[in-house]
């Protein structure tokens, strides 16, 4: 906030002059308590940005507030910077319907920005808006980020963080998950499982590896086989 130094030496010098004490300095003007005006008067459209962007907003007194809309999710940790070279940024996050969430005037006690940090708690459309302290003409430069938060990926019923890995349904692929939280799998053709319980008409008498240096025969009635699972007899 600026404080009227000027006016108060002025009012300290004539105080001396007329052999009186100056009059105490006049309070600053609560601007935190204004969200009540801003529900009711709105404020002026200025466009609407989304996350990582940086938006120039002019300011005049022709109308009290700007205002911009971004849309956010329910959890977003949000950070809005307001800065002006020549301005005094006083800044309000709002709902859609210009309900106050958070407020303030200067980030810190050696800068007139500001800056406002915030989780959402509703999925919507929200606003920032934005005023100069003294309502003098400025060009505001307004920026919108979003805490960077790790995805993840639902697959088979269960959980996994972005990056990881794990086998696919199909017994032979491999997932991942991905940044945007999608899940993507190799696409290697699957062997057949080797089920010697589920195929009754077939004898195995070796793997793929062994099928391929060992000789057999089979008995009347009986066929030689030979699949990824490996060779044997299997009745006609």
């Amino acid at each position: 906030m600026r404080f009227p130094f000027l006016f108060a030496v002025l009012t300290a010098s004539a105080g001396a002059l007329v052999g009186c004490s100056a009059e105490p300095q006049a309070q600053k003007e609560d601007v935190a308590s204004e969200a009540s005006e801003l529900r009711l008067s709105g404020a002026r459209y200025a466009g609407k940005m989304a996350y990582g962007e940086t938006k120039a907003v002019d300011y005049n007194s022709s109308a009290r507030y700007r205002s911009i809309a971004f849309d956010a999710k329910a959890g977003d940790e949000i950070t809005i910077e307001v800065s002006s070279k020549y301005g005094d940024a006083v800044t309000w996050l709002t709902d859609g319907r210009y309900e106050v969430l958070a407020f303030n005037d200067d980030a810190s006690s050696r800068t007139l920005d500001s800056k406002i940090e915030h989780k959402i708690a509703t999925t919507g459309s929200h606003r920032i808006v934005i005023r100069d302290y003294d309502l003098l003409p400025a060009t505001f430069d307004v920026k919108l980020s979003v805490k960077a938060t790790a995805a993840t990926c639902s697959y088979d019923g269960k959980t996994y963080s972005e990056g990881a890995t794990f086998p696919s349904t199909d017994g032979c692929n491999t997932c991942s998950c991905g940044p945007s939280g999608n899940v993507a799998c190799t696409k290697r053709a699957c062997q057949p499982a080797c089920n010697p319980e589920a195929e009754p008409n077939r004898n195995y008498v070796g793997s793929p590896a062994q099928c391929q240096v060992i000789r057999f025969t089979c008995q009347p009635g009986k066929q030689p086989f030979f699949n990824a699972c490996g060779c044997g007899c299997e009745t006609l």
